[in-house]
């Protein structure tokens, strides 16, 4: 029960890894709040999980005072801020050379400034009220790398991370850490891909640890971030990837020993 008394705050959490971090904490004895634009999926998130411990609000991470009023409403529910998992993102997927406006704007505004608005928002509150806290930016191993045919993906999860390190240094006096995760591939509902059998295989035997990332592998990570036992951790970026990101001299052409 390693978060009794502690309260998480979770942006895009009506899904994938966001809903099963609501569930793990909970399940470790904290609260959690869901915030999300889905609301029949934060409603029956929060529902499996227990309304006594869990509660969803409808947000817009793009509006600063819709940010503000989660926090306000957070604090109403569960009398604290503890942790924050910023895992809100907009796919808009494409070659950059024919990408429009449009969804190169929605992917940063979504994904970078919601978190930006959402951890200033949060922070704020913890400084205020003389709390110490563990926020979270949802990054991924396409911000190490370039993920190509994504259109603004990749460029947002690597701004992800320089974001985490730049609250971290200017809060760690406060309390207050800051770190990032880099998630390889993970079995979602944004990747339906992996519903196809051979991409799935593929995707496994390409990782050193022989499978895909799912969202409570991920879960693992941030919880750990979040607790006390990471409490000497700030402005880090940690892969949760199976090796992933580590591998790529393993698949180059002409290999051939084992």
């Amino acid at each position: 029960m390693r978060f009794s008394n502690k309260v998480c705050l979770i942006t895009g959490g009506a899904s994938g890894i966001g809903a099963k971090t609501a569930e793990m904490f909970v399940g470790q004895g904290g609260k959690a709040i869901i915030l999300d634009i889905n609301d029949e999926l934060g409603t029956a998130v929060c529902e499996r999980i227990g309304t006594n411990d869990c509660a969803y609000l409808h947000v817009d991470v793009t509006d600063p005072q819709a940010c503000q009023s989660a926090v306000e409403f957070t604090v109403e529910q569960f009398g604290s801020v503890d942790c924050v998992l910023n895992s809100a993102v907009k796919m808009a997927p494409g070659l950059l050379k024919d990408l429009p406006l449009e969804s190169w704007n929605s992917m940063l505004n979504i994904g970078l400034t919601g978190t930006f608005l959402m951890t200033q928002a949060a922070g704020r509150w913890m400084i205020d009220n003389e709390r110490k806290g563990s926020i979270i930016t949802m990054s991924s191993i396409g911000g190490r790398q370039p993920y190509g045919m994504t259109g603004g993906y990749s460029t947002v999860k690597a701004a992800l991370i320089m974001l985490a390190k730049h609250f971290a240094i200017e809060w760690a006096g406060y309390g207050i850490r800051v770190n990032a995760i880099c998630a390889g591939h993970t079995e979602t509902p944004l990747t339906a891909y992996m519903k196809d059998p051979e991409i799935k295989k593929a995707r496994d035997e390409v990782t050193p640890l022989q499978r895909v990332g799912q969202p409570v592998d991920i879960g693992n990570g941030i919880l750990f971030l979040f607790s006390d036992e990471a409490e000497y951790i700030t402005a880090a970026a940690l892969d949760v990837d199976g090796g992933l990101s580590m591998s790529l001299m393993n698949h180059m052409p002409g290999r051939t020993w084992s």
